[in-house]
C-alpha cells in the first residue's frame, strides 16, 4: 500500500474540506427556496415535474432553462425527470427574497 508525502496531506485536507462545503451550500432544503436546472433540452419537464409535486414558481433562474420554486424536496423530487438536478437557491445567485406570497 503506498502512502502519501507529508507534504501533499495539507493541500488534500484543504481540497476535501473545499468540496465538502461546496456540496453542503449547494445541498437543497427539505423544504423552502429550491433552484430547478435541467441537464437536458426538455426545460418543460422540469416545470411539469415540479407543479406536480405541489411547488409553487417564484421566477426563472440563473441558469438557461432553470427555476426557482418554492415546496417540499419530497414532494418534489420524486416527479422531476432523472436529468433534472434539485438545489438550493441562495438569495444572492437567484434574486429570490424567500417571500413567497409577500405582496410587492
Amino acid at each position: 500500500m503506498k502512502f502519501l508525502p507529508s507534504w501533499m496531506l495539507i493541500p488534500a485536507q484543504i481540497a476535501t474540506a473545499t468540496f465538502g462545503l461546496a456540496v453542503l451550500t449547494m445541498w437543497p432544503p427539505a423544504s423552502g427556496s429550491m433552484l430547478v436546472v435541467p441537464l437536458g433540452q426538455d426545460g418543460g419537464a422540469a416545470v411539469q415535474g415540479a407543479l406536480a409535486g405541489g411547488a409553487a414558481l417564484l421566477g426563472t433562474g440563473p441558469f438557461p432553462g432553470s427555476l426557482v420554486v418554492v415546496g417540499d424536496r419530497a414532494r418534489i423530487a420524486p416527479r422531476v425527470a432523472w436529468n433534472v438536478v434539485i438545489m438550493a437557491a441562495p438569495p444572492a445567485g437567484c434574486g429570490v427574497d424567500g417571500g413567497a406570497g409577500k405582496r410587492a
